[in-house]
């Protein structure tokens, strides 16, 4: 049974491989290509059963005879074409569709005939590649060759500078220069009485536009209470806010008069002087000034949030340049802005500066290191006030008393100027040489140097000898601790061969204790001596120690005190505020009373008018119902 079941499987998988046709693979064709948007016709040589292409976005096929196809290159790439016969034979083809690049070719030698750049297709990608004189001609070109592919990013850069060719960097030099003249007269008169008046008469005469003196603290007393009775005393203060520039009063007339007579001149000028580098065809910007916050509100309603963004102003400098040759075309948008205050606004508290601002904008052309400068943004404003009183104030000479007049010129010119640079490949850059140390730091320590050693205290007697016993018993001097070495002492006596010493040898000692004992009485004086001069000089460092401290306590009182004059003035001072600010609260809280006093006396007319029309209306109610 398993031998019969074992043939049975041989058999049938024999007539499964007799039933399947044989594949016929013909001769691969060569490659077949063409370009985007373009067509080719292939001829397969014998009847075409079916066709068929890995990838239909690449290209398609077409049959238009029983032998021959039609193929429509769509995009760039490379796909398989697979063609059956009748037969059962199939053909291959390898189907290559590029870019149309002869064109670009062409565009490239005719917009830049002295450079070499060559474009080749790679799958969807262009390659430029060859060499050029500057980065600018490379940019240029692959903005050319970006019009042919789909997207930007499809050209492939290969193109080498070359070597020796002139840097596309550009250095700018900047120069801002600002003058502002200012030009201001002022002519007022106020006349003025004492406090006591004249013949008991208080006046003034003033324009209002320049402060006049006014009168505090009057007081005076009359005979009795009847109209026109004497005054028998009177009294008061004069109150200045400003003395002008002339004050003249006659305590003898009781009349005084105030004059403003002033002319200004101001001249303001001002520097910048920007340095910029930038690379051909970039923007390069500079800004010398600062920030200024500006609260804005986000939201509505009730839910209403602050947020701060930052405003900038100062000195601005925007520039592209692009270099030509031995050229820089520029592209400039300088400005200058400064904070006007004066027509700010103020919101929530917050107040916000206006900006004054001069710019301007323009390109131009240029050889390496010419200057050229923007001039002409000038700003003038005249202001002229005249205030008189009607009637007197027009008469003739006499009416200058009785009028005042202020003028103000104002003139503001910048002026920029521009000059543009071509840095070589070797440029150092603005400058050649580094900032010095405006100080030199310490100097190097000596090197190190050896020294003989010092004698010693007590060098020893030459020629073996020793000194003499009257000597050795004394203590030293001030001779023999030097450091010079004391003479050695010459034997005074021989010593007898019995061992008893001669007589001369007994007179000689005693000289020599005598004579030390006179050189040991003459150093302890000069020790004495030294040690009274000691004294004496600590005693007058001592002196100077104690005038030192004493100038030092007196000037330490002197500060205390003058501190506690300031102290007090400024206590003073406190007071008079803290006074006049009680003044001003007692004033605004009696007119907010008075305020509230009044709103409650309209609501309470308001309530009474309603109250009065509520009846009316009830009653008319009333009587249309009966």
């Amino acid at each position: 049974m398993r031998i019969t079941a074992t043939l049975g499987r041989r058999l049938f998988i024999l007539l499964l491989l007799t039933a399947v046709p044989h594949v016929a693979w013909a001769d691969e064709p060569g490659p077949v290509r063409l370009l985007v948007g373009r067509s080719a016709v292939v001829d397969v040589g014998t009847p075409i059963s079916r066709v068929s292409l890995t990838s239909s976005d690449v290209a398609d096929a077409l049959v238009t005879s029983s032998q021959q196809l039609l193929v429509n290159g769509k995009m760039p790439g490379t796909i398989s074409m697979f063609v059956w016969e009748r037969t059962g034979a199939i053909h291959k083809y390898e189907i290559v569709v590029q870019r149309d690049l002869a064109r670009l070719n062409e565009q490239m030698k005719m917009l830049f005939p002295d450079e070499s750049i060559e474009a080749q297709s790679n799958g969807k990608s262009v390659v430029l590649s060859g060499t050029v004189s500057n980065k600018d001609v490379t940019e240029r070109a692959i903005k050319v060759a970006a019009g042919y592919v789909d997207k930007a990013d499809e050209v492939v850069n290969l193109l080498r500078l070359q070597e020796g060719q002139t840097s596309n960097q550009v250095l700018l030099r900047v120069r801002f220069a600002e003058v502002s003249r200012t030009a201001m007269t002022e002519l007022g008169v106020n006349l003025f009485t004492s406090p006591t008046g004249v013949e008991n008469t208080l006046g003034r005469v003033t324009t209002g536009q320049f402060a006049a003196p006014g009168f505090t603290d009057l007081k005076w007393s009359k005979a009795d209470s009847d109209f026109g009775s004497a005054v028998t005393n009177a009294e008061g203060k004069f109150t200045f806010s400003d003395f002008l520039n002339l004050f003249l009063f006659s305590e003898k007339y009781d009349i005084g008069a105030m004059v403003r007579a002033l002319q200004t001149k101001g001249l303001f000028q001002s520097l910048a002087e920007p340095n910029l580098v930038a690379e051909s065809g970039k923007e390069a910007s500079f800004l010398a000034g600062g920030e200024f916050p500006v609260p804005i509100a986000q939201g509505s309603a009730g839910n209403v949030a602050i947020t701060v963004q930052y405003k900038e102003f100062g000195i601005r400098l925007n520039f592209t340049p692009t270099v030509s040759g031995n050229r820089v075309h520029l592209k400039v948008r300088p400005e200058v802005s400064t904070l006007d205050f004066a027509n700010g606004v103020v919101l929530q508290g917050f107040r916000i500066p206006a900006l004054t601002t001069r710019r301007t904008e323009t390109e131009l052309e240029l050889i390496d290191g010419q200057t050229f400068a923007i001039a002409g943004l000038m700003n003038n404003s005249v202001n002229s006030t005249l205030q008189k009183i009607p009637g007197i104030g027009d008469i003739p000479i006499l009416g200058y008393l009785f009028k005042s007049k202020a003028a103000q010129k104002n003139q503001t010119e910048l002026v920029v100027m521009i000059t543009p640079q071509i840095l070589p490949k070797n440029s150092t850059g603005v400058t050649s040489t580094l900032p010095r140390t405006p100080e030199r730091y310490l100097p190097p320590m000596p090197p190190k140097t050896l020294h003989d050693a010092p004698p010693p205290a007590f060098p020893p007697a030459r020629g073996g000898d020793k000194p003499s016993p009257a000597a050795a018993l004394l203590p030293p001097t001030p001779a023999q601790s030097s450091s010079t070495p004391a003479p050695a002492t010459e034997p005074a006596a021989t010593v007898a061969p019995g061992g008893a010493a001669s007589g001369p040898v007994i007179a000689d000692e005693k000289k020599a204790l005598e004579r030390a004992q006179k050189e040991h009485a003459q150093a302890s004086e000069a020790h004495a001596k030294t040690q009274a001069v000691d004294a004496k000089a600590q005693a007058k460092q001592a002196e100077a120690d104690r005038k030192t401290q004493k100038a030092e306590q007196e000037r330490q009182a002197k500060v205390a005190r003058e501190q506690a004059k300031q102290d007090a003035k400024a206590a003073e001072v406190a007071a008079e505020q803290a006074k006049k600010q009680a003044e001003i609260d007692a004033a605004e809280a009696k007119r907010q009373a008075e305020l509230e006093k009044a709103r409650r006396k309209t609501v309470d007319e308001a309530l009474m008018k309603a109250k009065a029309a509520e009846a009316k209306y009830q009653a008319e109610l009333a009587k249309k119902q009966k």
